[in-house]
């Protein structure tokens, strides 16, 4: 499972690609909001909300808790929280908000850099950061995520994100700032990083990235 982490941009790349030819199509018959509704549905489905389910309860656990320990205790429950709830939704309104104002080919370049930054942003976080636990699903991709994984995955982002211009470069910044401030400050509040806290730097990141295409765009 760890070795497989170097396809994880590879991976991204592939399912924005699949969503941005998914919204092309719909562009023949639907305005950019609905379409927009229809992308996040269909990304939510492909991942099973796994990384969003991860930026929840990172979110519940590193502002509901008063010590990493409690911190981990907060995000192993099941239940959303306040902090969770809030975070799931405006990441999800803003990612709405992005969609909406991209269409074309627009929106497939920069659904496919989104998603390919994002999980290098992931891959990064394996390779630069402890585990929190000593066993999980987080855990066991960590362990596994060697340096040689992270500069396979490092080399097919490069050449995935390159190729797609301005925005591509720029994401790649976005990501290594992302993964250094954000995974820093993570660790620091839950004494590593768990599989929730890559799936919340993951979402993070893929944000960012739709706001800057939206600049770019706007430009």
């Amino acid at each position: 499972m760890g070795r497989s982490a170097a396809l994880f941009p590879l991976v991204g790349a592939l399912m924005g690609a699949l969503l941005g030819g998914i919204g092309l199509w719909l562009d023949r018959g639907l305005p950019p909001a609905p379409v927009a509704i229809v992308l996040l549905t269909g990304g939510v489905l492909l991942t099973g909300g796994l990384h969003f389910d991860g930026l929840m309860d990172t979110a519940d656990g590193v502002f509901g808790g008063h010590s990493p320990t409690e911190r981990l205790a907060i995000m192993r429950d099941s239940r959303v929280g306040a902090f969770g709830g809030m975070a799931g939704c405006l990441a999800l309104l803003a990612q709405f908000a992005c969609l909406s104002e991209l269409t074309g080919q627009s929106r497939l370049w920069a659904l496919v850099v989104a998603a390919t930054a994002s999980r290098w942003t992931l891959l990064l976080a394996l390779t630069t950061f402890p585990a929190a636990r000593s066993s999980g699903l987080g855990t066991t991709f960590q362990q596994g995520a060697t340096p040689v994984i992270g500069m396979v995955g490092a080399l097919l982002a490069s050449l995935i994100v390159l190729a797609c211009g301005a925005l591509g470069v720029t994401a790649l910044m976005v990501a290594v700032v992302v993964d250094l401030a954000g995974g820093s400050w993570l660790a620091r509040r839950l004494g590593g990083l768990t599989g929730d806290a890559y799936g919340a730097l993951a979402v993070v990141t893929e944000t960012l990235v739709l706001f800057l295409a939206v600049a770019l765009a706007a430009r």
